[in-house]
């Protein structure tokens, strides 16, 4: 075929990007956009045509995902489209009854304000699963709720002290109670046996169709490495990118491992090169992020904070990392060419995340990025900028919902809740944006991100926010961003904090990586942009996803 040819043009109602005007056409070859507008793509010889009824926009990436987590989630006892316990109660007795030889009953996507008080018991699982041992991972996936028998079978007891980073929840008489939060779940998880490679592979698969439907043409996997009792995931995306089955363009963030020091960097880096190396070669999979959890979340006051929590003046979370040892970190990681992705919920920890960073040499391209920012302190705000640090942020979270309201609101101070998400501030002071969906804490949908991140009030049809105050009350009216700002953050600034440079806009030269949407984010009504919906997903050019 000539190179003047093009093997597919796409005509209709185009978006190159968030700024541009529509276009009416884009001409794609090898998986390229090279031309844009009519006039330029009737100049060229043509394969194929494809006239779209819709608009057609940059592909959607999610710079902070968990994606195979997500997809084992789907394929065992997920409570992640329910809210409400006599619901949970019936779908965990009827996969119970549905799969008898099974030694451990696995499940996930719990909510604690569905419970009497927010926390779940162990109890209440013992009625609907017997004797054998049961964990559910809560949503955010920094708790597990456990049954009786699996408490037996991990011998935790009134008298089992509180792991390092973590905590055994116990009622007034010091008994555990069922739910077990950070690294206190690892005492039941480490029990259970691994998933195989098949059941990961079926789950990384199952995730990428889920995530193409949404769509979504690539992703930056926020947890590659063996953690949170799962086995390490690297080889599973290696394996699915070698044999092609990857569709998708992935960036992993190697995971870092609290306990082993600056010695695992040596092993950080041979993946890195390796990964990079098959990169070169036409996989869509490469690691050059490093993930550190800083702090944990405000629901169990494990989010480091720098004033006391609201009626507990002195808990102020945990930093999991010491602030002196987190800049040395920062420093060695940086020096070897990484990028940083920090996990900080709370405003102490955000800080010492910027500290560390300011800390680590600033010289070449670094994508170091901060993910959730829950809360910011006002003084820390401009720092993301001046460092070109960029806020990786999970806007479905900006709510008013039941989960904030009831598990979350009564922890923070007035001045901790002021500050919360803090999109239109950290836009202000332009901060670099990047939209995530920490899936399946949240749901993976980045129109709903983007709905939220807009209005500050929920999704109509989110699960997890039917009442009336979260669909019409926004949670800090002042921090909404306009729908541009949002629509480049869910596209161009993921992409830019995933390193896949070659997607998140439609210009000539970029990868042909697209959605067709039913109407246009950024001419709909702000109130409609969560019932938006996908018609088709292309990565290179060619179809991932079909209505």
């Amino acid at each position: 075929m000539a190179q003047s040819t093009a093997d597919l043009v796409i005509r209709g109602r185009i978006r190159v990007d968030a700024t541009s005007p529509l276009t009416d056409a884009i001409a794609v070859r090898a998986g390229r956009v090279v031309a844009v507008g009519a006039a330029d793509c009737d100049a060229l010889g043509t394969a194929e045509v494809l006239d779209v009824d819709g608009v057609v926009v940059p592909g959607f990436v999610d710079a902070h995902v968990h994606p195979i987590l997500g997809g084992l989630n789907r394929l065992r006892c997920d409570l992640d489209e329910l809210h409400d316990l006599d619901d949970y109660r019936d779908r965990v007795a009827g996969y119970a009854a549905a799969h008898p030889g099974r030694d451990w009953l696995l499940g996930s996507g719990w909510y604690g304000d569905v419970f009497p008080g927010g926390f779940p018991t162990a109890e209440i699982l013992d009625a609907v699963t017997g004797t054998r041992p049961a964990v559910f991972t809560s949503h955010d996936a920094h708790s597990v709720w456990v049954n009786s028998a699996a408490l037996s079978r991990a011998g935790i007891g009134a008298d089992t002290p509180d792991p390092a980073g973590g905590r055994i929840h116990r009622d007034r008489d010091g008994r555990p109670t069922g739910l077990l939060m950070e690294s206190a779940a690892d005492l039941v998880t480490d029990l259970v046996p691994d998933p195989s490679t098949e059941e990961l592979t079926a789950a990384l698969l199952e995730a990428q169709a889920y995530l193409h439907s949404m769509g979504i043409v690539g992703w930056q996997d926020a947890a590659v490495g063996q953690m949170l009792g799962v086995p390490d995931l690297y080889p599973v995306y290696r394996a699915v990118a070698d044999d092609g089955r990857l569709t998708a363009r992935v960036t992993g963030a190697l995971w870092w491992q609290l306990t082993e020091g600056l010695e695992q960097i040596g092993h950080l880096r041979r993946r890195r090169d390796e990964s990079a190396a098959a990169a070169r070669d036409g996989s869509r999979f490469r690691a050059g992020v490093v993930k550190i959890m800083q702090d944990g979340v405000c629901e169990n006051l494990t989010a480091a904070v720098i004033d006391g929590y609201h009626g507990r003046p002195h808990e102020h979370g945990l930093s999991f990392v010491d602030p002196d040892e987190l800049r040395t970190v920062a420093r060695a990681l940086t020096g070897e060419g990484f990028d940083l992705h920090l996990h900080a919920v709370g405003d102490r920890a955000v800080r010492e995340c910027l500290d560390a960073i300011e800390a680590a040499e600033h010289g070449g391209d670094h994508r170091h990025q901060i993910a959730h920012i829950d809360m910011v302190d006002p003084a820390d705000v401009d720092r993301f900028a001046a460092l070109g640090v960029i806020a990786n942020v999970q806007p479905l979270w900006a709510r008013e919902d039941r989960v904030l309201v009831e598990t979350k609101l009564p922890y923070l101070t007035e001045s901790q809740q002021a500050h919360h998400f803090a999109f239109g501030a950290l836009h202000a002071a332009s901060a670099p944006l990047a939209m995530g969906s920490d899936w399946p804490v949240s749901s993976p949908h980045p129109l709903w991100g983007m709905h939220v991140a807009v209005n500050r009030t929920a999704p109509l049809d989110d699960p997890h926010a039917q009442d009336e105050h979260a669909r019409t009350v926004p949670l800090l009216p002042g921090e909404r961003i306009d729908a541009a700002t949002a629509f480049h953050a869910a596209t161009a600034g993921a992409a830019r904090a995933s390193r896949l440079d070659a997607t998140g806009t439609l210009g000539v030269g970029a990868a042909a990586d697209l959605v067709v949407l039913d109407a246009d984010p950024l001419e709909v009504a702000a109130a409609d942009l969560s019932s938006i919906s996908v018609q088709a997903t292309y990565v290179a050019g060619s179809p991932v996803h079909q209505r």
